[in-house]
């Protein structure tokens, strides 16, 4: 119920953003969804392209790295042993 309330409003809000249309002209203060575009990430300086790529290639050099095994011991893999009830 949840996941179809939630796409639901998924689809109203690409309906309502797809016929959002005004002149240039007019106050973008008065506009809802162009006061909400305006607050988007933009304005955050960009990350120099050796600061992404050092953190791509450490990314990738841990990513690769070998990960040890859990180890299981041995008395969780067999079962305890039960007889049937007596009756």
């Amino acid at each position: 119920m949840l996941a179809c309330l939630c796409a639901l409003i998924l689809a109203l809000q690409l309906v309502g953003a797809s016929f959002h249309d005004h002149d240039l002209s007019e106050q973008l203060s008065d506009c809802v969804s162009c006061q909400i575009a305006s607050h988007s990430t933009a304005d955050l300086p960009a990350a120099s392209p050796q600061l992404l790529a050092l953190f791509l290639v450490i990314a990738f050099v841990f990513a690769r790295l070998p990960r040890p095994a859990p180890v299981v011991l041995r008395r969780y893999l067999i079962p305890s042993r039960q007889a049937p009830p007596r009756h």
